[in-house]
């Protein structure tokens, strides 16, 4: 019979270990990002403050997942796997946070990053109701390009529609001119 010495004093430390591993695992890179930036709507004209927050990156496991399912099944399915993902929050002029589905980060070639954002976006009950064209639009979508400083700008496509063609993945916005995020910053 092997005898554990110390059990007691390691296994916090161990049990913490392995629950941080599964973790990575299961929900992709465990690296929380925070950014602030301007969010403007250029043809309204309106700007609000928001908060992008990341709790964790989706992994490429997850991602295919998703493809796969926008693949076989379409839109409808993929927004209702959305529904149950959380990998992060945004909040617009300090108004509840609203859950982000799913984020990855690439690096870019100067050196920054390139940040996708997916959000099932709410579809207020006029747009049901009316069966307003906006409906077939029920995601969000982000883009942030950053330099190695964390600082840079992005676009917000605020009701999109995804579809999936030749493996890749497109993304077409509702209104004619996405919204712009400026002056973005990691805090």
């Amino acid at each position: 019979m092997t005898k554990i010495r110390n059990w007691k004093a390691r296994s916090p430390r161990l049990l913490l270990g392995v629950a941080l591993l599964a973790t990575v695992a299961f929900r992709g890179e465990a690296r929380a990002d925070q950014f602030t930036a301007n969010l403007v709507s250029l043809q309204g004209g309106g700007a609000a403050q928001a908060v992008i927050h990341i709790d964790h990156y989706t992994s490429d496991q997850e991602r295919n997942k998703l493809k796969s399912k926008l693949a076989a099944k379409g839109p409808d399915a993929l927004r209702d796997d959305l529904w149950d993902l959380e990998s992060g929050y945004i909040r617009i002029d300090g108004g509840l946070g609203y859950p982000i589905a799913v984020a990855r980060s690439q690096p870019a070639a100067n050196g920054g990053r390139v940040i996708r954002i997916m959000i099932d976006r709410p579809l207020s009950f006029r747009e049901l109701a009316s069966n307003a064209r906006s409906a077939d639009y029920p995601f969000s979508y982000i883009e942030l390009h950053l330099d190695r400083n964390g600082k840079g700008e992005g676009t917000m496509i605020p009701a999109a529609k995804v579809t999936l063609s030749g493996g890749t993945t497109d993304v077409e916005a509702f209104g004619p001119v996405p919204w712009r995020l400026l002056n973005v910053r990691a805090r």
